[in-house]
């Protein structure tokens, strides 16, 4: 086998390339940010090491709790509409060895406001989502949920990256200015939920 193919088929099996832990490098003055509670836009998502996919929006912050407790939370899409805002339905319609379909109505902007779609979710337990369009009323979704370690053994750094094309008449310019207040919201909500359930004996305290 030529070398050069040899050497291609090689990174093909690897996979995608896994994120390396980012807390630890992240500048002080973001770490100062975060451990104050604060939600942190990132210039990049966490896989992007050289070119930017400027269609993202991504987002970081510390939240208290399991690694385990955080996951759950993140991936209850049967109950999401009960602590996630912008969520107006929920329901998991098949799953699989590390994937889930779900299918959503949430609010998301754009001349119609509310849109139904569905989502295949490919799943890294305890580590890693991402999840892309399937169909629906909308032009595209697609994005990631990572939990990294955090400062601590108490908190996890979970960042959220996320690209929503809702059609021609809501431009991405207006999309992704929206998206830099409504991730933020979503992370606290993640946070709240996993609060509640960390005080019924979900998780740590």
């Amino acid at each position: 086998m030529p070398r050069p193919l040899y050497i291609l088929l090689l990174f093909a099996s690897l996979g995608p390339v896994r994120a390396a832990e980012p807390y630890e490098g992240y500048p002080d003055e973001r770490k100062k940010r975060l451990l104050a509670g604060n939600a942190v836009v990132l210039e990049k998502r966490p896989d992007e090491t050289a070119e930017v996919d400027t269609r993202f929006v991504t987002v970081a912050k510390l939240i208290r709790g399991s690694r385990e407790t955080i996951w759950n939370v993140i991936h209850d899409k049967d109950d999401a509409e009960k602590f996630l805002d912008g969520v107006l339905e929920s329901r998991v319609i098949s799953s699989g060895e590390n994937e889930i379909v779900v299918t959503q109505k949430t609010h998301v902007g754009g001349p119609k406001g509310a849109y139904r779609y569905t989502l295949r979710h490919k799943l890294q337990p305890m580590k890693r989502a991402d999840f892309a369009f399937v169909k629906g009323e909308i032009r595209d979704v697609i994005g990631t949920w990572w939990i990294f370690k955090g400062p601590d053994g108490k908190r996890m750094l979970v960042v959220y990256s996320l690209h929503i094309d809702p059609g021609a008449f809501a431009p991405q310019f207006v999309v992704k200015r929206g998206m830099k207040k409504t991730i933020p919201a979503t992370l606290s909500s993640i946070e709240k939920e996993v609060t509640r359930r960390n005080k019924e004996g979900h998780g740590p305290p």
